[in-house]
């Protein structure tokens, strides 16, 4: 039977088995086209104490595993695998219990790091199916297409499908719970009430953000979703959050109240534990920056297709219709992000990683306002085969998206938009290029290690225990000496602007580096030669630490 079509629109909604069908293809892509790209990123800043975090926990679990529960169970061996290290591993475990078991599932056949990392990229498949999916279950099938191709075609987002941290297990979370929300209310059956508590308490154990998820629900549940469900799904979906996060981390078994206690003030205090600087419009700014940095971000970091499409699925949220309810949520749910981010107590450093939940919801709003598009130019131009438009317009949309990821990779964190004219044009404009290490690309790293002679010794700016890391992770050679302080052979900087200090950002600036990674013309990372102490540049005097 063919499906009915409504007045002006081009594809009736999914079914839920072809809308469930329509997100496994999208999430297969997403997979397929990130997989390639796992070990070529950059190791970032945080991964390799989470890597060594991740291997604590599968020997505990091989301890476990072995019979021997009473010394697995002992509190100090608990507190070892799962719970140390908490300078540089102050999250719950749960996202790294998941490295492991995607590194003993596939480690036989991807090398590290990315079998620790195929977590995050598999957490992104399944982000963008659901996306899809969500979408086309409530407005023409076409919508939920464009979603998913929306959310794959940020760069920046794909980005941290290569990264294993917590970022993206945390937006595939949030999106999951908040989904569950959502179709509870909707129809009222169960199972959504259980994704909803075990997304929730997944994201409880994997990142202290996630426990700020109920406010924007809450928020949903008294513009648009009034019923008696609404409040059942807030109960119910918080109390089983509640005991998931707790049986998904060993590390709260101990003390169950007294961790999450501990967790919650530990965040809520960072701006004075880890007061990390933001490079932003030409300023370094020690913690707080202007409330409009990351709306800003959002618009410069987003592909202006996307951007524009969003704009037209607003719409939706002021007109009638079945998927009304849904870009409301999608707009209250941009809104708390950036009104979170506006705060002068919320951290807004490293890109816009901090509030990469709030991508999904855009995207969603872009797929509504692609289908707007469509079903204008349908019926302004009596189209009568709805399926080539469709084509037509999504490559004249998301192809240049798509394009642009190509262009920045494996640099697709340092990916910015047409609006702030690229790469080039936000340097130009006072934002930070680059800060997480990735720029630090296996590429890279072979070109270091052939300009490097046998045991030169390298000052590294501003992390100089990152290369020594890398060391221990066999991905640079042993011999090679990396420290914080002259004299030296070499210096290495990362053009992390919000981090050079005196002398190294004259380097930077103005000496010519030996070999560096580059993206539209802009410096990413550089490796120069150490002069006698005293040059043009303007390097620090021998023996100065800056």
């Amino acid at each position: 039977m063919n499906p009915i079509r409504e007045p002006g629109s081009l594809i009736h909604p999914c079914s839920a088995r072809t809308a469930g069908w329509l997100g496994a293809i999208l999430a297969l892509i997403s997979v397929v086209a990130g997989f390639p790209g796992l070990n070529e990123v950059g190791v970032t800043w945080d991964e390799p104490r989470y890597f060594q975090s991740v291997e604590r926990i599968q020997a505990w679990t091989a301890l476990a595993a072995s019979g021997d529960l009473s010394a697995a169970m002992d509190p100090e061996a608990i507190r070892a695998a799962w719970d140390s290290d908490r300078y540089y591993n102050p999250h719950p475990p749960a996202y790294k219990a998941a490295m492991a078991l995607t590194d003993a599932l596939f480690g036989r056949w991807v090398p590290r790091p990315g079998s620790f990392r195929l977590s995050s990229l598999l957490a992104f498949g399944l982000l963008v199916g659901l996306v899809a999916g969500l979408t086309g279950r409530l407005a023409p099938a076409a919508a939920g297409i464009a979603a998913g191709l929306a959310l794959l075609c940020m760069p920046r987002v794909f980005g941290h499908a290569h990264v294993a941290a917590t970022d993206m297990p945390l937006t595939m979370l949030w999106f999951a719970g908040t989904m569950g929300a959502f179709l509870y209310v909707r129809d009222g059956r169960r199972r959504w009430i259980l994704l909803l508590g075990v997304a929730m308490g997944l994201g409880f154990a994997t990142k202290f953000t996630a426990f700020l998820l109920p406010v924007p629900l809450v928020a949903w549940m008294l513009l648009a979703a009034r019923e008696k469900r609404a409040w059942q799904a807030a109960l119910y979906g918080l109390a089983l959050a509640l005991l998931v996060a707790v049986l998904a981390n060993p590390a709260a078994w101990l003390h169950p109240i007294g961790y999450q206690a501990r967790l919650i003030g530990e965040s809520l205090s960072r701006d004075f534990s880890v007061p990390i600087s933001t490079y932003y419009a030409g300023r370094i700014y020690p913690y707080v920056v202007p409330w409009h940095e990351a709306i800003v971000m959002t618009f410069i970091t987003v592909p202006v297709a996307t951007l524009v499409l969003a704009a037209g699925g607003l719409r939706t949220a002021v007109q009638g219709g079945r998927a009304r309810s849904l870009a409301v949520l999608c707009v209250l749910q941009v809104g708390f992000w950036w009104a979170l981010l506006a705060l002068p107590s919320s951290p807004n450093h490293d890109g816009v990683r901090l509030w990469l939940p709030m991508f999904p919801f855009l995207a969603i709003l872009a797929g509504l306002g692609f289908e707007q598009l469509a079903g204008l130019v349908e019926r302004r131009i009596g189209a009568e085969r709805p399926v080539v438009l469709v084509a037509l317009l999504g490559l004249l949309f998301f192809l240049p998206a798509s394009l642009g990821t190509v262009r920045v990779a494996p640099y697709y964190l340092s990916y910015y938009g047409e609006l702030v004219g690229g790469p080039s044009g936000a340097a130009r404009r006072g934002m930070e290029a680059t800060y997480w290490f990735d720029a630090v690309t296996a590429g890279f790293r072979d070109r270091l290690e052939e300009t490097l002679p046998e045991g030169a010794r390298v000052v590294a700016y501003p992390n100089h225990e990152y290369y020594q890391l890398l060391q221990g992770m066999g991905l640079l050679r042993k011999d090679l000496s990396f420290t914080k302080a002259p004299p030296a052979d070499y210096v290495l900087l990362l053009g992390r602007k919000a981090m050079l200090e005196r002398g190294w950002e004259t380097i930077y600036q103005q000496a010519r580096p030996l070999l560096a990674a580059e993206l539209d013309g802009v410096e990413l990372v550089g490796l120069y030669a150490w002069s006698d102490g005293t040059s043009e540049a303007g390097e620090p005097a021998e023996g100065e630490v800056p």
